[in-house]
């Protein structure tokens, strides 16, 4: 399988690899425990409006460079030396990778290591799917310095925890362990230090075998029940459904199965 990379110059923030239909998108700061600068989010913006349009990729996984962080959030440095409404900017901005992120019709996984804090922590709850290394640890420990998470990921927090663990989380500062966030919900799945990266390429390549129509499809479905209640995805799922024959390859993939055969041979 042939792999194409882009971004790969020394002190390229955002690096890029392409390996058949799954993209991945490493986070290149690790000088910086990978802390999001106003550079970073710039690019992070660029490789999603890119592979929103890029119909061959079936998976966007998102890490990191080096082992201590996937991300500690915003660039401290550079956001101390703005004005308020420089700052107002900057989430502003933050919002948009994460709207684009929501928008993708393929799936993106979060491999979270290390520390996932602040913008890093509203980064990663806009992936489909977050797998945690068991050394992740979790927090929104901007409120420690004055800050509130800006980015508008707390609505999403609270949906995926529930209010009262949302509210420990932000209003705290405080930060739990790989395990405890799994037991929020936070996270789909925590492995071991060796078995990390093996378990992201093996989902990233079982999502390369599903029929885009039908991951495009429950995607939407989910975002229609949590933006618009679940009794407008109840009544948008028998068209929804009916998509997956009529564009997509349900028939072809049911047929095989009564057949005998591997439906998941049939990939477009």
């Amino acid at each position: 399988m042939t792999k194409t990379s882009t971004g790969e110059s020394r002190g390229a923030t955002l690096l890029q690899e392409r390996d058949g239909q799954v993209l991945t998108l490493t986070i290149n700061r690790p000088e910086a425990t990978n802390a999001i600068d106003t550079t970073l989010r710039e690019e992070l913006a660029h490789a999603f409006d890119e592979a929103a349009v890029n119909k061959n990729l079936r998976a966007i996984i998102l890490t990191s460079s080096g082992d201590d962080a996937f991300s500690v959030g915003m660039d401290i440095g550079e956001l101390a030396g703005f004005a308020p409404a420089e700052v107002e900017q900057v989430a502003l901005q933050a919002r948009g990778v994460y709207d684009r992120i929501s928008a993708l019709e393929v799936p993106v996984i979060a491999a979270i290591k290390g520390a996932c804090l602040g913008a890093g922590f509203e980064l990663a709850l806009h992936a489909d799917v977050r797998i945690a290394r068991a050394d992740a640890r979790f927090g929104l420990p901007g409120i420690n310095v004055g800050m509130n998470a800006g980015g508008g990921a707390l609505g999403r927090l609270q949906r995926i925890s529930g209010n009262g663990s949302a509210a420990a989380l932000a209003l705290t500062g405080g930060v739990v362990t790989a395990e405890r966030a799994f037991m929020l919900g936070l996270v789909s799945n925590v492995t071991g230090m060796q078995e990390f990266e093996p378990s992201v390429q093996q989902l990233a390549m079982h999502f390369t075998t599903l029929s885009p129509v039908a991951v495009m499809e429950t995607k939407r479905l989910l975002k229609i029940a949590a933006e618009r209640g679940l009794e407008a995805a109840a009544d948008a799922s028998p068209k929804s459904l009916a998509r997956c024959f009529a564009e997509g390859d349900a028939a072809a993939r049911l047929q095989m199965m009564i057949g005998g055969r591997d439906p998941e041979a049939t990939v477009h």
